[in-house]
């Protein structure tokens, strides 16, 4: 759905399924939305019109790819609003393409990435559209995370991943080898646990940990600083 709008020419704003509906009709008025992509079966969310994600029209064609300027807007999203109400953040093209043509990624540890988060959090940005418009591959994690949902994605070819720090400190301290086999491992939003980050580090001492920050306005990350044992 996020390919198609882009490739209409659209601006896609990514929504939390588990959002109270007072809260999801405020940003679909606030972003002055005109359809929503659901996978559900429903005419209207929140009194907005809405269209099943696969559905097909009959007898229609491909339409031509839209060439949006870099200034053009991608995507609107929101943040928490846990010091009020939620802002919305218009990030343009340029922005995204920005954060994929970083050097950062060279080297090819961010080939093949899992795709985790919430579409409405910002590290989905780099979850999906470093890996695709680097030529690379996107896993779509299909359960929460977990040390064995880790090990799958891995056995599947997975190289890189994005972890907030209260999920990276949680399975440090469950599965601190769970994390073998990733090339780079991206943790960050909150001050850092020495502790967990040393406990992975002592488990899997090939691995490149990488301590991060950004907030949505910087599209995803602004900062980062690759960790050594010292």
């Amino acid at each position: 759905a996020m390919l198609a709008v882009l490739k209409a020419g659209a601006v896609y704003v990514p929504l939390h399924p588990d959002s109270p509906e007072e809260r999801t009709r405020s940003l679909l008025t606030r972003s002055r939305a005109v359809l929503v992509l659901t996978d559900q079966d429903r005419s209207t969310v929140a009194g907005f019109p809405a269209l099943r994600a696969d559905a097909s029209a009959a007898g229609s064609s491909p339409l031509p790819a839209a060439a949006p300027l870099p200034d053009a807007l991608a995507y609107v999203m929101f943040t928490s609003g846990s010091t009020g109400v939620p802002k919305g953040v218009a990030v343009p093209h340029a922005a995204v393409t920005a954060l994929a043509a970083d050097t950062r990624w060279q080297g090819g540890a961010h080939t093949h990435v899992l795709f985790h988060s919430p579409h409405s959090f910002d590290a989905a940005t780099y979850e999906i559209w470093v890996p695709l418009l680097r030529g690379g591959t996107v896993t779509v994690a299909e359960e929460e995370i977990s040390p064995s949902v880790l090990r799958r994605a891995v056995a599947g070819g997975v190289t890189a991943v994005f972890l907030t720090k209260a999920l990276f400190d949680l399975l440090a301290e469950e599965d601190p080898e769970c994390f073998a086999g990733l090339r780079e491992v991206w943790t960050g939003g909150e001050a850092a646990s020495p502790t967990a980050m040393a406990r992975v580090q002592q488990a899997v001492p090939e691995l490149a940990l990488v301590h991060v920050y950004g907030p949505t306005e910087t599209t995803t990350f602004a900062v980062c600083g690759t960790l050594s044992p010292a």
